[in-house]
């Protein structure tokens, strides 16, 4: 699903850690950036991310298990981060270093879902709509 991305992906909290397509990795890289399935792949090639490590999800995937979460840390020993892009690779919510929740960009709060929203503020400090279990029905 995520072929598409051939160059390196930004996540909107920290666009100075660019990351490699986990698919076209191998070396050391800041950040990779692929599927959980890519990722896993990436490491059994010895690719190393040394800032983060940026898992795709398409709009519809379930959410990254707490076991996936703990196997890339292994695998990686950095940060995780979930990153939901659509079909048209913009990306349509991104976890932050609080990890309670995915916060929706301003141009997905004017769209974003009646339901599951949380409006809250973030312990990351960041206001703002984001979804969360707790806002989930």
């Amino acid at each position: 699903m995520f072929r598409m991305f051939r160059s390196r992906i930004q996540h909107p909290l920290y666009p100075a850690i660019s990351a490699t397509p986990a698919e076209d990795s191998c070396g050391q890289s800041p950040a990779l950036a692929g599927t959980f399935e890519q990722l896993l792949r990436a490491g059994t090639r010895h690719a190393q991310a040394s800032r983060a490590v940026y898992v795709l999800l398409g709009d519809g995937d379930p959410p990254l298990s707490d076991a996936h979460r703990d196997a890339l840390w292994e695998l990686f020993q950095v940060p995780v981060y979930v990153l939901v892009v659509d079909a048209n690779r913009r990306i349509c919510a991104y976890e932050c270093e609080a990890h309670e929740g995915l916060h929706l960009p301003a141009i997905t709060a004017s769209r974003r879902p009646r339901h599951g929203v949380e409006m809250s503020p973030c312990n990351c400090g960041r206001p703002g709509p984001r979804l969360t279990d707790r806002s989930l029905p």
